[in-house]
């Protein structure tokens, strides 16, 4: 099979992303982190390092998102009727995001901690 154009290849990958959007609401909600979290790194003025760190963890949480998306379609796919093992597996692709979520949580504290003591202060 002979690859498609590189400019075709990005034209399957962004059709890809607009589907996820608009078709998941969990990856809808992280994609409202990531706005959040972008507004609060102009507001409160990051650093280059801590805006990399927390856009790094805001779209780790969006990739481990699309990667369960993927999983729970392919299980959906390959068994369509209810399977205990399937059932496993989604759990676990599942289980991933809420890791890469409690991580950007930390990560987010830890970074926007300093900054919020200043306005109790």
């Amino acid at each position: 099979m002979k690859k498609p154009p590189f400019h075709k290849s990005v034209q399957f990958t962004i059709r890809g992303i607009l589907w996820i959007l608009r078709n998941e609401r969990n990856f809808q909600i992280h994609i409202l982190g990531l706005i959040i979290n972008l507004f609060l790194i102009v507001y409160l003025g990051l650093s280059n390092f801590e805006s990399a760190l927390i856009i790094l963890v805001s779209f780790f949480v969006l990739v481990t998102e699309a990667l369960n998306t993927c999983v729970e379609k392919i299980c959906d796919y390959i068994q369509p009727e209810f399977d205990t093992r399937i059932g496993i597996i989604k759990d676990l692709a599942g289980g991933a995001v809420l890791l890469a979520t409690i991580a950007a949580i930390v990560v987010g504290i830890l970074v926007y901690w300093p900054y919020f003591k200043l306005f109790v202060y």
